[in-house]
């Protein structure tokens, strides 16, 4: 049931027989029906402690199964192990808010969707905070903002650990802008004249 993002992983186990004791030749490892030849065997009380390295895998699930007979000839159930390897981080769509966002609301909407082939469901956090991700990987959450300058920052991340990061920087402007002041040119004014109407505003 583990998830690795090792694509060779090492493959440990254990055979153990306390009457005739373990026919060391009779070992046998296959990983997705494929044998692997190569097993190191290190005597143990009882039996063998067998170490090998998986051969190169691709994303998806993988199963060991493993086999052993005693020095009398019984040979075992065979044992079996699934695992799913996955080196791919998950995807991660921000729909809202867009970056660079100015606003003058104190609290904006994450919404986005994320997906993973290999190994889901995937977990969201909002600056550190858990979202409910629904079955079709979408997901929103309401932040908090403060005056000025925000950092948003959502992580995704599948069951092998692997993570997408994306961040939205959002501006929070209460303010309303100061009209300072207002000229005329010329001044006083002529009937029929053309004259110049000059606003400085500072936000």
């Amino acid at each position: 049931g583990a998830y690795i993002t090792n694509t060779t992983p090492t493959i440990e186990f254990q055979v153990k027989d306390t009457d005739s004791g373990v026919n060391a030749g009779t070992i046998a490892i296959t990983v997705d029906g494929t044998a692997v030849s190569t097993v190191t065997k290190t005597a143990i009380d009882g039996g063998y402690k067998c170490t090998c390295t998986s051969p190169t895998l691709k994303d998806g699930s993988h199963t060991i199964s493993v086999k052993a007979s005693d020095n009398d000839g019984n040979a075992a159930a065979a044992k079996t192990a699934t695992f799913t390897v996955d080196t791919v981080p998950p995807t991660l769509q921000i729909t809202a808010p867009s970056n660079d966002l100015i606003t003058n609301k104190k609290t904006v909407t994450v919404s986005g969707k994320t997906d993973d082939v290999s190994s889901k469901p995937v977990t969201v956090t909002v600056n550190g905070a858990t979202v409910t991700v629904g079955t079709d990987g979408t997901f929103t959450k309401d932040v908090t903002l403060v005056e000025g300058a925000n950092t948003i920052t959502i992580v995704a991340k599948d069951k092998a650990g692997k993570t997408t990061t994306v961040t939205r920087k959002v501006t929070v402007d209460t303010s309303a802008p100061v009209i300072k002041s207002v000229t005329l040119t010329r001044n006083p004014v002529d009937c029929g004249k053309t004259f110049i109407i000059a606003v400085e505003i500072t936000d």
